[in-house]
């Protein structure tokens, strides 16, 4: 587990640019990830998969890219179907699942079963089968450095054909009870300036860390200032509460539990947490490491 005191660092880093460059408007703008809305977008055909991967069911996927930074985010979408990921994996993969479930068994024979609004990330190295008994649609978040290598979903299982290892990493569940009930770490309280209003009080938990870092953040009530641009691409899942972004010179956006965003590398604003709130986190970890350091 990363040093807790890594946000600390970061609000250091915020505070101080905001004191030099509070003039400095940011150029980019809140990704509002509405599963409602996700559902219903249309997504582009992908070639089928090779016969032998498919075990059985329907070779029919498709996907849609929704943010190219310092991580990819994108739609995946494929009709029933089981199938054989024989080959290691070779990123990590975030995933939320927006509609059906899916049954993930490891090659060492490890079932673990995720249904819509669930979480899990699938780590580099992983081999098994993935069995979608139904329509199956999920949001993906992968480093951009892995995804370009592997161009797609389909030549990622076979940009590097290794053989499976008897010692890979399991999938990470991140289940929603899980999740508000896991005991964060005291983070120290945010540099004088920054809590506009409200309890000067936060921690987090590393959950992962591999090509993704995946934390686990939670503050009491307050409203921050967000002076300087923000140092990376973060992905966030809120767990418990309620946020309201306002950018600079823009207008609020509210997201509340089940409810997920991205906020761009360069974004400045407030955000507003009106009660006691919690969120999990996605980072790409060669930023994260940037900004610790």
């Amino acid at each position: 587990m990363r040093n807790p005191i890594i946000r600390a660092f970061f609000l250091s880093w915020l505070i101080a640019g905001g004191l030099v460059s509070g003039a400095v408007r940011a150029e980019t703008e809140i990704l509002s990830l509405n599963p409602a809305s996700l559902r219903e977008m249309a997504l582009e055909s992908l070639p089928p998969w090779p016969d032998d991967m498919v075990l059985s069911g329907t070779n029919e996927h498709r996907q849609k890219i929704l943010h190219e930074g310092e991580f990819v985010i994108a739609l995946y979408e494929a009709m029933p179907a089981t199938i054989d990921v024989a080959i290691p994996y070779t990123y990590d993969e975030y995933v939320l699942v927006l509609e059906g479930s899916v049954v993930l068994t490891s090659t060492e024979g490890v079932r673990q079963e995720y249904q819509t609004g669930d979480q899990f990330l699938v780590p580099k190295g992983w081999t098994g089968t993935w069995e979608m008994p139904s329509r199956f649609r999920e949001l993906i978040i992968v480093e951009t450095e892995q995804w370009e290598a592997s161009d797609s979903l389909l030549a990622a299982l076979f940009a590097n054909p290794s053989k499976a290892d008897p010692n890979a990493p399991a999938v990470l569940p991140l289940l929603a009870n899980t999740l508000q009930q896991a005991e964060l770490d005291s983070l120290p309280p945010w540099p004088e300036g920054v809590v506009l209003t409200g309890t000067n009080a936060h921690g987090q938990k590393v959950l992962h860390e591999g090509q993704l870092v995946s934390v686990l953040y939670g503050a009491e009530a307050a409203l921050l200032e967000v002076g300087a641009p923000f140092p990376y691409d973060e992905y966030v899942f809120v767990v418990e509460g309620q946020v309201i972004l306002t950018s600079k010179g823009g207008s609020p956006k509210t997201f509340g539990v089940g409810d997920s965003f991205l906020v761009p590398k360069g974004w400045m604003g407030t955000w507003d947490m009106p009660v006691k709130y919690r969120e999990k986190i996605i980072v790409e970890t060669k930023a994260w490491n940037i900004d610790e350091g």
